[in-house]
């Protein structure tokens, strides 16, 4: 994967757990237009492996579609409201097959997705599924959960250090194809050589303590491939009572892009003293 500024490594893992007979989670990355994406399912039955496939499926999909007509050096649209747009659209698209007689009444998913263009990378969730982004060996959480447990966090109902004996740790309020309209969670961050982001359901995130995450990543940041397996490995032996998914992307200088940029730099110095640098 590669952005104007960047160049991007990135890879994504999903697996049952210990427990589940069924994965309902699903992970997607794109490495033609440098997309990222997560999902995690709901509705039993087999309905929560459709809906977060679906999502991905719609999302990518609707986003490549786009994109691809803007290949030829016409300017993109606006990444924020072309994401939110897709996500919108697969949110009908699992709302409309969500009906009674197809066996998959109230089925939906959450949904975290990371698109990188230019110097910047748009975020957007809906759920708990969460995105984190490592910086100089430091994780940071870039998202809110969508979840009765996070609201009553903030309220004050509940203390955050009683939080992990919460029964309502995995009520969600909010997911794709549960309503016919949603709430997408957007933000743009400024990329930064070395950063990694972190997209991951919460059967990682509720059974692996943060600090074993920042661990992980920051130790592993150049095997992408091993740094997911490890996570897993660590939501596995932590109990692995639910679906496993993470997706990492790594962001590296573009070397050759700033050889040729400082080249011509140092060219138009030549030709207009005092201009190039402007």
């Amino acid at each position: 994967m590669k952005t104007a500024a960047y160049r991007l490594e990135a890879v994504s893992l999903s697996e049952s757990g210990r427990v589940r007979a069924v994965n309902e989670d699903a992970a997607a990355v794109d490495h033609e237009y440098g997309i990222a994406v997560v999902a995690d399912g709901m509705g039993g039955h087999r309905a929560g492996d459709v809906a977060s496939r679906m999502a991905i499926d719609r999302v990518l999909g609707r986003l490549r579609a786009t994109l691809g007509r803007f290949s030829a050096g016409v300017p993109q649209p606006a990444a924020l409201p072309l994401t939110e747009q897709a996500i919108a659209e697969a949110n009908s698209a699992i709302h409309a097959a969500a009906h009674p007689q197809s066996g998959r009444s109230g089925m939906g998913t959450t949904l975290a997705l990371a698109f990188f263009h230019g110097e910047q990378v748009a975020l957007a969730h809906v759920g708990d599924s969460r995105i984190y982004r490592l910086r100089s060996g430091r994780l940071q959480l870039l998202t809110r959960d969508d979840s009765l447990l996070h609201d009553q966090i903030e309220l004050g109902v509940i203390a955050a250090e009683d939080a992990a004996d919460s029964h309502n740790r995995h009520l969600v309020t909010q997911a794709l194809g549960i309503a016919p309209a949603v709430t997408v969670h957007l933000q743009q961050e400024t990329l930064r050589s070395g950063d990694v982001f972190l997209l991951c359901t919460d059967g990682l995130s509720d059974l692996v303590d943060e600090k074993d995450i920042e661990l992980i990543v920051d130790s592993l940041k150049t095997n992408l491939p091993l740094a997911a397996s490890h996570l897993a490995q660590l939501a596995n032996d932590n109990g692995g009572y639910d679906n496993i998914t993470v997706a990492l992307v790594r962001v590296l200088a573009d070397e050759a892009g700033a050889g040729a940029r400082g080249w011509i730099s140092r060219l138009l110095g030549r030709l207009m003293p005092g201009k190039a640098e402007r």
